[in-house]
């Protein structure tokens, strides 16, 4: 079965993992999901700089200027000459670099250096330029980003390589056996069963998501084992593990009862009596009282709120919610059991793409829709959506139950989504 040209499709008749066509893309005005630049500042105390032309500097620019941290924030701009000469890209960098760093105040602890697509198109020698930026600045610490968005469909994405970067930084400490590390994901965790059973079993809890100094977020070093819950941080949460020679796991906001369970049991931490059981009970409470308030309520889901929107669309349907669309572009193999149990079983369930030419132009309903997330808010036109990126730092049966009451909450509480979905990043500071 051929991948669909048209801008959605039914799930019994997708394929996986791709289920639409590659074309021309368009980019839906959503931008609560984090981008290089945010995700760069999770370091307290860097500095960022990017060298580019200037009109793909834009994009970064504005962002920082939004987050208010332009004192962070430097450029080099990349002219023709640079491009059509030998050597003199590294050359431009180098001192591009350099005159940045000369001219700040005070000279950063950490600096996140992001050359470019053009970069890899001129053959630059990376290698060489970190070399000499190292040698003229042995007191910082450079970190190897990169903006290089033609590469998004090609091996690992851009923000997937700057995690990783960003997590070479991290010292390789003495292990703490009482201290555990939250990593790789932009979102702190929040309502989250792990959380609260390491504060149970006493351990010492670090998160790469909440460090407020540079000293804090070099001293996930001495974890003894790190919980990875966001896909986009789990080759960052591998390597770092790998280097350190310290155990992970990776848990991801799952919807399942019986994958919840398995993950906790299989923890090795001690679990209260009766924990998993009184988890389940309140979510099942949480639903029925969920149903009972939406009733037959179409509900919409966007991949950007959940890691793993199938298995909520799922969850949701088995338990009589009114699950109409899912706004996806790709599905990760992790959700090929809830693909195949949904094409069976829900056959209608509406995959629409996020990135499809038509999506300019879509005729928008006038029922009440509740959205789970901002790009599919905006599609639908609706103002009662749950407002939320990479499953807001939620796992587990507390994870599901505050879900449950998000729901809950957006549907009996409309937002202003044309003010919220244009600001940058979610969670940072917006100055518009």
């Amino acid at each position: 079965m051929p991948t669909s040209s048209d801008e959605s499709v039914r799930i019994g008749n997708a394929v996986f993992p791709k289920p639409f066509a590659n074309g021309l893309e368009f980019n839906a005005p959503a931008h609560g999901t984090w981008n290089i630049v945010h995700i760069g500042f999770r370091i307290p105390e860097a500095h960022q700089i990017y060298i580019c032309a200037d009109n793909c500097l834009r994009g970064v620019v504005m962002t920082a200027a939004e987050m208010g941290e332009l004192g962070r924030f430097s450029s080099v701009v990349l002219e023709e000459d640079d491009m059509t000469h030998s050597g003199r890209i590294e050359e431009t960098t180098i001192e591009g670099v350099t005159d940045c760093l000369r001219k700040l105040p005070k000279l950063p602890p950490v600096v996140i250096v992001f050359p470019v697509c053009v970069h890899r198109f001129m053959g630059c020698d990376i290698g060489f330029i970190y070399k000499e930026l190292e040698k003229r600045f042995p007191d910082v610490i450079f970190v190897r980003g990169f903006m290089d968005p033609v590469m998004q469909k090609r091996g690992t994405t851009p923000d997937q390589r700057l995690r990783k970067a960003m997590s070479d930084i991290i010292p390789s400490l003495p292990a703490n056996k009482d201290t555990v590390a939250f990593a790789g994901s932009d979102m702190p965790a929040s309502e989250n069963d792990f959380k609260k059973i390491l504060e149970y079993n006493g351990r010492n809890i670090k998160d790469t998501a909440e460090c407020r100094t540079l000293e804090e977020y070099l001293s996930i070093g001495e974890a003894s084992l790190f919980i990875c819950q966001y896909p986009a941080g789990l080759m960052a949460t591998q390597t770092l593990s790998k280097r350190l020679d310290r155990k992970y796991l990776y848990c991801p906001l799952s919807f399942s009862f019986d994958t919840v369970e398995s993950e906790l049991l299989s923890s090795g931490f001690a679990i209260p009596d009766g924990f998993i059981e009184a988890g389940k009970k309140a979510c099942t409470g949480g639903l029925s009282k969920l149903k009972e308030i939406i009733g037959n309520t179409p509900v919409t889901i966007d991949y950007t709120a959940i890691p793993r929107p199938l298995s909520l669309a799922r969850f949701l349907l088995e338990n009589g919610i009114n699950v109409r669309t899912v706004y996806l572009d790709s599905i990760d193999v992790s959700e090929k059991e809830d693909f195949d149990l949904l094409s069976e079983k829900y056959p209608d369930l509406i995959l629409h793409s996020t990135m499809h030419v038509v999506n300019r132009r879509l005729k928008r309903p006038e029922d009440k829709i509740l959205a789970i997330g901002q790009k599919a808010a905006w599609f639908e036109g609706t103002g009662y959506f749950v407002n939320m990126i990479e499953g807001g730092g939620l796992y587990g049966f507390s994870g599901i139950c505050e879900f449950i009451r998000l729901m809950e909450d957006a549907f009996n509480n409309g937002k202003d989504m044309r003010d919220i979905v244009p600001r940058k990043g979610l969670g940072c500071r917006s100055c518009i």
